[in-house]
């Protein structure tokens, strides 16, 4: 990835939460993470959690969302090191590609964030 691309690319992702805020595509946006929400994150883990609880391991939900938030932090720690090994390597592109991950990993909870509540101050 070319310089241009990444600075670009970080631009629109910025933008992006910046958008995220406001009263209509902020909404639109958090409709869409909760529509997402439901089908990756709710169903997946209720279908979890009864094979857990046939299995004898009774776990809530609450420990189930832990669970994935902590699954989740290891994805931007993961491409912090990718990044950093490149860098270190000389290679900028791959570098560059890995430090774009890790800013998208890191805005997707604001943007979910600020979304969500854009879309609760809307829709009343």
């Amino acid at each position: 990835m070319t310089q241009r691309a990444f600075i670009i690319l970080l631009i629109l992702l910025a933008v992006a939460v910046a958008l995220s805020a406001t009263s209509f595509p902020g909404s639109m946006i958090g409709f869409l993470f909760a529509i997402t929400g439901v089908f990756f994150v709710a169903v997946p883990g209720a279908a979890i959690g009864d094979a857990l609880k046939q299995g004898g391991i009774p776990v809530t939900g609450e420990q189930l969302l832990w669970a994935l938030a902590g699954l989740y932090a290891l994805l931007p720690l993961g491409a912090a090191v990718q990044a950093w090994l490149r860098l270190r390597r000389g290679d900028f592109d791959r570098a560059r590609s890995a430090a774009l991950r890790l800013a998208l990993l890191l805005a997707l909870p604001l943007i979910a964030w600020l979304s969500v509540n854009s879309m609760q101050r809307a829709w009343p």
